[in-house]
């Protein structure tokens, strides 16, 4: 097998779980912007739109690459031969039927993400999608250690909300602090009051989604690394504690956003002239910090991903 093939393997699965972040977290501005009459809404909207439809387009492609690199991995073949190893994996395998499943999921949020933006009126297609891209998750998880009970089970489902939630967290994040916050502000007591607004329901959705990573975390290291003398000495534990660090750091910067920077920054936005810019120039620089640490937390779950945890042993 080529050595090369496993980094190929990871980075395919972390630019496919960052293009599913990126949609995820688009399909929840898109919610949060729809509705508003603001010049400013309208046109992030639009930019959002577009970033999700890149980011589900990128998902596609990076999962029909990840297929044929995982058949390539199995029949221990070059890459360019994997055609034939592909298609026996498609027909007659549990991950074949998970990556249809997969697929079919992402197809069909492009097609609502495309009907939603031709649609003005109305939030049903833009639920629909998010509700595609939660079964396009299920279908990860199915290919995941948590499959090992089976593809209907607790720890199944408490690694499906995990992944979901993270990719939330980190789509959202994204997406703020380069499709919506920055660029120039315009005046208008509309515009600012949506600004507001849009912050708002960033934080909050960032501080649920931030309990549940919490909760479906520990539940999952538990299950993994199956007693606590398992958090060292072996790659999946210690990777481990280096991506919980990376969520700590990450969770410490939106902490400091939403307790430190977020009230002036509201306060300026709805009533003009008790603060500057600044706090909205800080905010946004901390949203950028922390989207480059959540790129970390992508990167190291690809790597758990393909390590066998101690329990398993």
């Amino acid at each position: 097998m080529p050595l090369e093939l496993p980094t190929a393997q990871h980075a395919t699965t972390v630019a496919l779980n960052a293009a599913a972040a990126l949609a995820l977290g688009g399909g929840m501005a898109c919610l949060w912007l729809q509705g508003a009459k603001s010049s400013w809404a309208l046109l992030r909207l639009r930019n959002v739109r577009r970033g999700a439809r890149v980011g589900l387009v990128v998902a596609l492609l990076s999962n029909t690459l990840l297929l044929w690199l995982e058949a390539a991995a199995i029949a221990e073949v070059p890459v360019a031969e994997a055609g034939t190893s592909a298609w026996l994996m498609l027909t007659a395998t549990h991950y074949g039927l998970a990556w249809t499943i997969g697929t079919a999921a992402l197809v069909a949020a492009i097609v609502l993400t495309t009907v939603s933006g031709a649609a003005r009126r109305g939030r049903l297609p833009s639920v629909l999608g998010l509700i595609a891209l939660a079964v396009f998750f299920y279908a990860r998880s199915m290919v995941s250690h948590a499959a090992d009970d089976g593809d209907i089970s607790l720890r199944l489902t408490v690694e499906w909300v995990h992944l979901t939630l993270v990719c939330l967290w980190i789509g959202e994040v994204f997406i703020a602090a380069t499709l919506v916050l920055p660029g120039p502000k315009q005046s208008l007591v509309a515009d600012r009051f949506e600004r507001a607004n849009y912050v708002a329901a960033l934080s909050t959705s960032a501080t649920v989604a931030l309990v549940g990573i919490f909760a479906t975390g520990l539940f999952s290291a538990w299950r993994n690394l199956g007693g606590i003398a398992n958090v060292i000495g072996n790659p999946y534990g210690e990777t481990l504690l280096i991506k919980l660090a990376l969520v700590g750091f990450a969770a410490a910067l939106g902490g400091f956003n939403r307790f430190i920077v977020m009230p002036p920054l509201l306060a300026h936005e709805r009533n003009a002239g008790l603060a500057s810019d600044a706090a909205a120039r800080k905010f946004i620089l901390v949203l950028q910090i922390e989207a480059a640490v959540l790129l970390g937390v992508l990167i190291l779950a690809a790597m758990l991903s393909s390590t066998s945890p101690p329990a398993a042993g």
